[in-house]
């Protein structure tokens, strides 16, 4: 498949990003936090003028240090940093500096239940949205520079999806088990509560999620973020 008619669309892109953020009268600064170095690349070809990025780092307390020294228009952060936690990170930042934008990513394929809650950062996508050329950098810093909260389309189908799960307590418990590799013997064991009811929790379990097994069940938590393998 010929994709170069894609490379003007690229350039305009990041053209029309860059005057919308100069418009918006927010400091045309960026931070990025990351946890790995290579997820630099693809935030750096989404930007016009690299010479806007401030700072890079992967954990919180130097992207701390910058923001003290001198305020950021934008932080990109993802979620997991190699020192620190990504949506902390954006609070604080919040705090410190109200102005700043603050534009987390997921980086997983579990998205953390935090990103559906998180109603004090600006925008929430995915890394893979981004990296797929979904156009969801751009979108999120045009939201942002126009006072506007950004969620990613796979964001707000997961949080669709989950606002309509009727989920216990017990089913989160039953989950957590299932991400370990539990039996129903060893949950009943964790929980101190007998095999049958084990099995009668687990059952609940599957049907609330509309799974079709205990496997699929998990693989439904992970993809949804209600819990994580351990």
């Amino acid at each position: 498949m010929d994709l170069t008619y894609k490379i003007p669309l690229l350039i305009q892109s990041r053209k029309i990003i860059l005057e919308a953020v100069i418009r918006s009268g927010i400091e045309p600064s960026v931070a990025i936090a990351m946890n790995h170095e290579n997820q630099l690349h693809p935030l750096v070809l989404g930007l016009k003028d690299p010479k806007i990025i401030h700072y890079v780092g992967t954990d919180a307390n130097s992207c701390l240090e910058a923001f003290q020294k001198k305020p950021i228009g934008f932080l990109f952060c993802t979620d997991e940093l190699e020192e620190g936690d990504g949506f902390h990170l954006c609070q604080t930042i919040k705090s410190i500096s109200p102005g700043t934008k603050t534009l987390l990513i997921c980086t997983g394929n579990q998205i953390d239940q935090r990103a559906f809650a998180a109603d004090e950062i600006d925008g929430i996508f995915c890394y893979q949205e981004m990296i797929e050329a979904k156009g969801v950098l751009g979108a999120a810093i045009l939201a942002a520079s126009g006072g506007r909260r950004y969620r990613s389309q796979r964001i707000r189908d997961i949080s669709e999806k989950t606002s309509t799960l009727d989920l216990k307590e017990r089913d989160y418990d039953i989950l957590h088990c299932l991400a370990d590799g539990m039996s129903n013997r060893e949950i009943a064991d964790a929980l101190q509560i007998s095999e049958q009811t084990a099995k009668t929790y687990t059952k609940r379990l599957i049907g609330n999620l509309s799974a079709k097994n205990r496997l699929h069940a998990l693989i439904l938590g992970l993809r949804y973020g209600l819990t994580t393998v351990r």
